[in-house]
């Protein structure tokens, strides 16, 4: 009986232990059990992506428009609105240049679609412009490219001043000076030989100065401003032609430079103010002149030389440009058409024996625009054309619905961002001034 109870015991003891077995391997990792499948680790949140910044749209110019001819030279520039996909400030910058595409940074971070330019642009010149759009984040959009041509010289069918306080006259002579137009002596109807002296702030308002300067009267003079003095050189009287020299601070009071030294008497000479002198050029006493002097005071001249290539020259024009003299045109017996230019002023370059225009005396030119302008003149009667060149060597003409009036003897000036022309001869003698840009 006894035994009989022991393996009834010994049965329910190892039947405990087998479960409790199973169930302490059941309790066992799963990655331990191949024939369970371990269990996926939570999948981390994926990062938000960054937002895509985007260039504003795409838009178009609308003036000046693409190939325009004759513009404005202070013109509007004007734009369609860029508008940005993600609501983002739109600022604009303006290209304006003589290079397709431009380069020239005219404007930026303009927050406006029109701008009028401040200066004016050239005239007779191939412009190009664009505009480029960008947000605050600088992503850009060009526009595109447009085209204009800028108008030609804009000559008045009438002139500015009909008749002057002054009297009619040919062969004044005139200059800029303490910001203000300065108009001295010349020939008038009644054969006088004048050294009346006027000036003025704005071309159409003209002040007598003096009608009794320290000078005689003259023409074939000339007058130049040069350091802070009126210079007037030369001329003929009447009786003889001139070698005096006379200066003033303020073109009332006026003195006699002692020049008794220096070059022979001379009218229909040129005079420039280059390299920190004075320059004078050719001219007539009789015959006409192959010299060139200068100075650094108006008082001590020193001759360039004697025999310019240019030749024996009276009665022609000279300006300063691209850093050298210039003389053009002129006569040395045989009305010429050529011009020269010179870095030292002994040493003389043919730049165009054949100028374009037609030979001539007694004509103006001037610098204006970054071109030489040639207007008027005779050969031997007046004549009414204007030419430029931004080289010297290649010479166009002014094509215009008002031409230029035919004149000789007249004086011209660049003042106040115009070209001014003052008296002259057209068969007879007039008080006029023009203004043209």
């Amino acid at each position: 009986m006894e035994i009989r109870l022991m393996f009834h015991w010994i049965k329910k003891l190892t039947l405990l232990l087998l479960c409790t077995a199973f169930f302490v391997g059941c309790s066992n990792d799963a990655s331990d059990n191949p024939a369970i499948p371990p269990e996926e680790p939570a999948p981390e949140p994926a990062p938000e992506e960054e937002s895509t910044n985007q260039a504003p749209d795409s838009f178009d110019l609308i003036s000046i428009e693409n190939e325009t001819v004759d513009a404005t030279r202070i013109p509007t520039f004007q734009w369609q609105v860029a508008t940005d996909p993600d609501n983002d400030p739109v600022t604009y910058d303006l290209f304006i240049g003589t290079q397709d595409p431009p380069t020239v940074l005219y404007k930026e971070n303009l927050s406006t679609t029109s701008i009028e330019i401040e200066s004016p642009l050239a005239l007779l010149k191939d412009y190009f412009w664009k505009v480029t759009a960008k947000d605050d984040k600088n992503a850009t959009t060009e526009s595109a490219v447009f085209n204009f041509t800028t108008r030609n010289l804009d000559i008045p069918e009438n002139p500015t001043v009909t008749e002057g306080p002054f009297s009619e006259r040919r062969q004044p002579a005139s200059t800029i000076f303490i910001n203000k137009m300065w108009l001295i002596g010349g020939f008038d109807t009644n054969s006088n030989f004048l050294n009346d002296i006027w000036q003025s702030e704005n071309g159409t308002d003209w002040e007598l100065v003096t009608d009794n300067p320290a000078f005689n009267g003259r023409w074939d003079h000339t007058l130049t401003a040069f350091d802070g003095k009126l210079w007037l050189i030369g001329g003929y009287d009447g009786d003889d032609y001139l070698e005096d020299v006379w200066y003033s601070e303020d073109g009332t009071e006026w003195q006699e430079a002692d020049v008794s030294s220096s070059f022979p008497e001379r009218g229909r000479h040129t005079t420039l103010v280059y390299d920190n002198k004075l320059w004078v050029i050719g001219g007539y006493n009789g015959g006409s002149l192959s010299d060139v002097w200068y100075s650094e005071n108006g008082t001590e001249w020193l001759q360039a030389t004697g025999e310019a290539a240019f030749g024996k020259r009276s009665m022609h024009a000279s300006v300063v440009f691209d850093e050298k003299l210039w003389v053009i045109a002129g006569s040395d017996g045989t009305r010429r058409n050529d011009s020269w230019y010179s870095e030292n002023g002994a040493d003389w370059v043919l730049a165009n024996n054949s100028s374009g225009f037609s030979p001539r005396i007694r004509h103006t030119a001037l610098v204006y625009d970054n071109k030489i302008w040639v207007m008027g003149g005779a050969n031997p009667g007046t004549i009414g054309d204007i030419w430029y060149s931004e080289n010297g060597i290649d010479w166009s003409a002014v094509q215009d619905e008002h031409p230029f009036p035919e004149r000789s003897d007249h004086t011209s000036l660049a003042f106040d961002a115009k070209i001014w022309v003052l008296c002259g001869y057209d068969g007879t003698s007039n008080n006029e001034v023009w203004s043209f840009d």
